[in-house]
């Protein structure tokens, strides 16, 4: 995709003030720079086009968000409702079986297939609750789907430090849990040892 360059940027500070000519818009050379840096990875011709449909529809001035997420509509692929992906899930299902559960999951679309591997093939398979299921599995969709959407909303950098954060928390929480798994482990040898009986069960009154 090719960025906007500072000249097509110009062109669309202007059309946007020309569009909403009593409007303040982008007034000092802070603002300019913040919106340049917000909008500057798009390409042109994407951004332009959005653009008219937002004058077209909308009385007041469309703010960075609503420039980016009308861009993102037009790149993002269709993503399918929670039914249209529950039928897919189904048609796998009824295809493969449970026994052939590589080839289910790969007859999916990817993020049919990430939520069918949270919520767990053999589970939806075995599970004769379905409602509870399907309901399940609606919830880790939707969740799927908002965080792609707004993923496609954001710009590159700001999308590679906030995945880099979220990298390095998920690994120190998963470091706390090893360690605590770790101590638990070192901590039974003592639990076993007949001292320690003794002590819980003068604890309990069984011994005096």
């Amino acid at each position: 995709m090719i960025e906007v360059t500072p000249q097509e940027f110009d062109f669309i500070r202007a059309s946007i003030k020309s569009a909403y000519p009593t409007f303040n818009i982008m007034p000092d050379q802070y603002s300019i720079r913040m919106w340049y840096r917000m909008l500057g990875d798009l390409d042109y011709k994407l951004c332009e086009t959005a653009l008219m449909e937002l004058f077209a529809t909308h009385t007041y001035p469309p703010q960075i968000s609503e420039i980016r997420e009308k861009c993102a509509e037009y790149t993002v692929p269709h993503l399918k409702d929670q039914g249209e992906a529950w039928g897919e899930v189904q048609k796998a299902i009824s295809q493969y079986g449970y026994y052939r559960q590589e080839e289910a999951l790969e007859s999916l679309t990817p993020i049919v297939r990430e939520a069918v591997k949270r919520l767990g093939f053999r589970e939806i398979c075995l599970d004769e609750n379905q409602d509870a299921v399907r309901a399940h599995f609606f919830k880790i969709y939707s969740t799927l789907i908002e965080r792609k959407t707004n993923d496609a909303k954001l710009p590159p950098s700001i999308l590679e430090a906030k995945n880099k954060y979220i990298a390095q928390l998920t690994t120190h929480e998963n470091a706390a849990i090893e360690q605590q798994h770790r101590d638990q482990i070192a901590e039974e040898p003592e639990r076993a040892t007949p001292e320690y009986i003794d002590m819980l069960m003068r604890e309990h009154g069984f011994k005096r």
